[in-house]
């Protein structure tokens, strides 16, 4: 995912998650934001690669705190948080979306 790009994805289906590499070469500071608006828990993990069993250096939650700095090459990983929640049988439930662009967070 590359500076004022956006990406929108969808978790329909239980223990699904969909990653995201950030491009390199960023110019000035950028910020990443998750936006979602339906009943399961989404979260947005970001990691500073993608080794195993690292902590995440920020949580985004979908309903507070969506929003987070972004550095090159970072990797990120948005699922439901218990991984007990899919949004197939729930119309919209499970959209979302990513973007990466110089808004501040709030």
């Amino acid at each position: 995912m590359g500076a004022g790009k956006s990406a929108t994805g969808a978790i329909e289906f239980l223990g699904q998650f969909d990653s995201y590499q950030l491009g390199s070469g960023f110019t000035g500071s950028y910020y990443l934001y998750l936006d979602y608006s339906g009943p399961i828990d989404l979260v947005g993990y970001v990691y500073t690669s993608k080794a195993p069993r690292q902590k995440p250096r920020y949580i985004m939650e979908s309903q507070r705190n969506n929003c987070a700095p972004a550095s090159d090459g970072e990797y990120v990983v948005v699922r439901d948080r218990s991984g007990a929640r899919a949004g197939f049988d729930e119309p919209g439930s499970g959209r979302y979306t990513l973007s990466l662009n110089q808004t501040a967070c709030p």
